[in-house]
C-alpha cells in the first residue's frame, strides 16, 4: 500500500486557463453571470482548484487567448504568483484571427502550410513568440495543435502541404534550448474536413522524428476515429520514446470534449494500465510523462466539471495501480486468457474510492473536492 500511495502522489494534472471559461457550439455560447470574465478571474478560480485537490498546480497557458500585450504578460506572471501556481505547457494559437495584423482572415487557407507566404512567416514567428512567453514564464513546454487542412481535392496540394509543414517546424524548433520540448498534436479532422495536415499519431511521429529527441508526441483523446485502440497508440509512442503527454476528455461522436472519463472511464483505464506496465518495465517513469485536462464545459458549471474530471482520472490510475503486472505476463505468456481479463477486470470494478480519500486526507486536501467547491462559490 505504501508503494501505492508514493505513485499515486506523483501524479501530476495540469488544468487549462481556458478550461475554467464557458465553452461553446457551433451554435451558441451561453454564458452565465458566475462565468470568470478575464484570466485572472480564471487563475483565482485555478487556485482554490489547487488548495482542494492538490492538483493543477501547473496551469497550461494559450496565447493569444489569455493575454495579448507586454503589460498584460506581466499581470499575468504576477497572477500565477499571486494564486501559487505555475505556467503549466504554452499553447500557441493558429487559427484566431488578430484585427490589423497579417494574421488575418486569410488564416482560413491556413497557417503553417498556407500558400501565402507572408502568412507562413507570421505564423512561425508566433510560435517563436510563444517560446520567449514561455521562458518568461518559466515553462519549458510548447504545444502545437496545427487547424490547418483543406475542404476539398483542388484545394491544396498533399506534397505542398507536408513540404511547406516540415520547413515551419524545422524553423520553430530550432529555437528551442536543449531543456526545452516541443509536444506535436494531431487531429483525424476538422477544421479540415477533406483532409487535416496532421491526420494521425503516424504523422505525428513522422514529424517529430525529423525534428529531433526534444519533440514529442502528445495524444488528446477526442482526436481520433470511432473504435481506434488509444492505448495501443500509447504503448507504441512509448516504444519508440516518442510520448509527449495527453490532452484529456471524452467523446461520444466525435471531438465533443466531454468531461475526461465521463463517457468510456474504462477506456481510461486501460490507457493507464498501458502507462503502468510501461513503468514496469522499466521503458518510462510516468511522472515525466505531461497530464493535461483539455475539455469545452457548455453546459456544467466548469471548474465542477474539472473537478469532476480530475477525480475520474484520479480513480483510473488508482485502478490501474492495482494490476499486477508480473502476474499478467505470467497469464499472458501461458496463453490463459480468461485469467489475464479476470485481473485486468477485478482491478477495474474494484472500489478504490476509500485509498483515494485516504491519501487526500494525508496531504490536508478536500475529501469531496465537488461540494467544498460548491461551498467556496456561496
Amino acid at each position: 500500500m505504501n508503494d501505492f500511495t508514493e505513485k499515486f502522489q506523483k501524479l501530476e494534472i495540469e488544468v487549462p486557463s481556458w478550461g475554467f471559461g464557458r465553452g461553446g457550439t457551433r451554435f451558441e455560447t451561453y454564458k452565465t453571470d458566475t462565468d470568470p470574465k478575464t484570466v485572472e478571474e480564471k487563475l483565482e478560480l485555478a487556485g482554490i482548484f489547487n488548495q482542494l485537490t492538490g492538483q493543477g498546480k501547473k496551469v497550461a497557458l494559450h496565447f493569444p487567448w489569455d493575454v495579448s500585450t507586454k503589460e498584460d504578460l506581466l499581470k499575468l506572471k504576477e497572477c500565477l504568483a499571486k494564486n501559487k501556481l505555475k505556467a503549466g505547457a504554452i499553447n500557441s494559437n493558429m487559427f484566431s484571427v488578430r484585427p490589423g495584423t497579417v494574421l488575418n482572415s486569410e488564416l482560413r487557407f491556413g497557417s503553417l502550410t498556407s500558400p501565402v507566404e507572408k502568412l507562413r512567416k507570421a505564423s512561425v514567428a508566433h510560435n517563436i513568440d510563444c517560446i520567449k512567453i514561455m521562458r518568461y514564464l518559466g515553462s519549458k513546454t510548447l504545444v502545437i495543435w496545427l487547424p490547418d487542412g483543406a475542404n476539398s481535392p483542388g484545394q491544396m496540394s498533399f506534397y505542398d502541404q507536408a513540404e511547406r509543414l516540415e520547413k515551419s517546424l524545422k524553423e520553430i524548433y530550432a529555437k528551442l534550448k536543449k531543456d526545452e520540448l516541443l509536444l506535436l498534436e494531431y487531429k483525424l479532422f476538422e477544421p479540415g474536413f477533406y483532409s487535416t495536415a496532421i491526420q494521425d499519431w503516424g504523422r505525428a511521429l513522422n514529424l517529430v522524428n525529423k525534428l529531433g529527441k526534444n519533440a514529442k508526441v502528445l495524444v488528446d483523446l477526442g482526436h481520433h476515429a470511432q473504435g481506434v485502440n488509444i492505448e495501443q497508440i500509447v504503448a507504441l509512442l512509448i516504444r519508440e520514446q516518442k510520448l509527449g503527454g495527453f490532452h484529456f476528455n471524452d467523446k461520444k461522436y466525435a471531438d465533443d470534449d466531454l468531461a475526461t472519463g465521463s463517457i468510456d472511464p474504462a477506456q481510461l483505464y486501460r490507457i493507464f494500465c498501458a502507462l503502468c506496465e510501461a513503468e514496469h518495465r522499466g521503458l518510462i517513469q510516468i511522472k515525466d510523462i505531461s497530464f493535461m485536462i483539455d475539455q469545452s464545459h457548455c453546459i456544467k458549471n466548469p471548474a465542477e466539471e474539472l473537478v469532476e474530471s480530475l477525480e475520474n482520472i484520479e480513480l483510473a490510475y488508482a485502478k490501474a495501480l492495482l494490476v499486477g503486472y508480473s502476474e499478467l505476463k505470467k497469464h499472458q505468456l501461458a496463453c490463459d486468457i480468461s485469467m489475464a481479463d479476470r485481473l485486468l477486470r477485478s482491478a477495474f470494478l474494484e472500489d478504490v474510492r476509500p485509498l483515494i480519500y485516504k491519501v487526500r486526507k494525508e496531504k490536508y486536501l478536500a475529501g469531496d473536492p465537488l461540494s467544498e467547491l460548491r461551498k467556496r462559490k456561496k
